[in-house]
């Protein structure tokens, strides 16, 4: 729900988006006294899977990937999938649910098949008192909750959380962290540096027919997520996957009017993403580049972008978080072009307000 509805800028996602530096550091420092408290059931658990729907599920392939750069297996599945045909589950495995605000009909479902196989249950969700939480063995609160439906700080805060309690676990076993989030609020901060250039290309290519998103890694899940935020917000064509995914069909239907964005930090998909750099320049479509100082001047990506965005160097599971931020604004300000309120979920259209009610998420 929409608290004090803005009809301009700044709207509620525009001050979501500019509080995760801070929100960061608060939630990192939250989040490690549950995580020491439930380090024992995690060390313990047979399985551990992370689960969520729509953004919240992008937050749990994330948390995926944080774990195996801390050498822990974990599986990530859509909550609706888990809910309705879910592994057979025993007292030794562990699910972590995420959710905004823990109160989605599949959301509750999941975790509730969890505890009654007698899991060890955890929740990661928004200040409140969700519903959710009676299935919950712990329970994570983060942030206060976004008053967009576009979600952008709660995002940020569930993917923090997940790290320590990676960081946590990691430690348990073998006495170090797996990557250090100490410097994680300065570098959000350099990321919101951006704010003026995305602004303008914003300007430039509010108009493009359908913007792809392209990445590896956790830069395949940024470019689910930012699509998605694009559709929530602007309204317009967004696609997001990852770069094998769009090498074997997708791409067939892209054309000139189109936008691309590749994601691009350091990391095993760098390569594969700069190949794919020359197929989008030879079909004569603009990209832009999300960089962090690893794609040299004179290479192949660089020189074909119609920009670059720079954003600081860090862990490959933790550009998660970098290179989403300038990709948020970006986003916040197509809406800005299109004349859409990015806050509203489009509930402002009758149409879609009375669409609302027909399904309970």
């Amino acid at each position: 729900m929409v608290a004090e509805p803005r009809t301009h800028h700044p709207y509620h996602m525009y001050e979501a988006i500019m509080a995760q530096p801070e929100a960061s550091a608060n939630v990192a420092r939250d989040a490690e006294q549950i995580a020491s408290t439930s380090v024992e059931k995690l060390n313990a658990a047979r399985r551990i899977f992370l689960i969520g729907i729509g953004t919240s599920f992008h937050a749990a392939q994330i948390g995926h990937l944080l774990f195996r750069e801390a050498g822990i297996t974990t599986q990530a599945m859509h909550a609706f999938d888990f809910a309705l045909y879910g592994p057979t589950l025993s007292p030794e495995d562990v699910v972590i649910l995420v959710s905004h605000r823990g109160s989605k009909v599949y959301g509750i479902e999941a975790l509730k098949r969890a505890h009654e196989a007698g899991c060890t249950t955890l929740l990661i969700t928004g200040q409140g008192e969700p519903v959710s939480a009676r299935y919950a063995s712990y329970t994570l609160k983060t942030v206060e909750q976004d008053k967009a439906s576009a979600h952008t700080i709660s995002y940020c805060a569930a993917i923090v959380t997940l790290a320590v309690l990676a960081n946590t676990l990691t430690k348990h076993r073998t006495g170090t962290i797996a990557f250090s989030l100490e410097n994680l609020p300065e570098l959000l901060k350099t990321c919101l540096e951006s704010e003026e250039q995305v602004q303008t290309l914003a300007s430039q290519y509010f108009q493009a027919r359908r913007i792809w998103l392209v990445g590896g890694g956790p830069s395949a899940v940024t470019a689910q997520e930012i699509a998605l935020k694009i559709k929530e917000s602007s309204y317009l064509q967004a696609e997001g996957m990852s770069v094998e995914a769009m090498l074997h069909g997708p791409f067939q239907c892209v054309e000139p009017e189109d936008l691309f964005i590749l994601i691009a930090p350091k990391g095993a998909a760098q390569e594969r993403v700069a190949q794919f750099s020359a197929q989008v320049r030879a079909v004569g479509i603009p990209y832009l580049l999300l960089d962090d100082g690893s794609n040299t001047k004179n290479n192949q990506p660089y020189q074909g972008a119609a920009a670059v965005v720079s954003v600081p160097s860090t862990y490959e599971p933790l550009t998660a978080l970098t290179c989403l931020l300038p990709l948020q604004l970006f986003t916040y300000y197509l809406a800005i072009q299109k004349g859409t309120n990015p806050d509203g979920f489009r509930l402002e259209d009758p149409r879609f307000a009375a669409g609302s009610k027909q399904v309970k998420l």
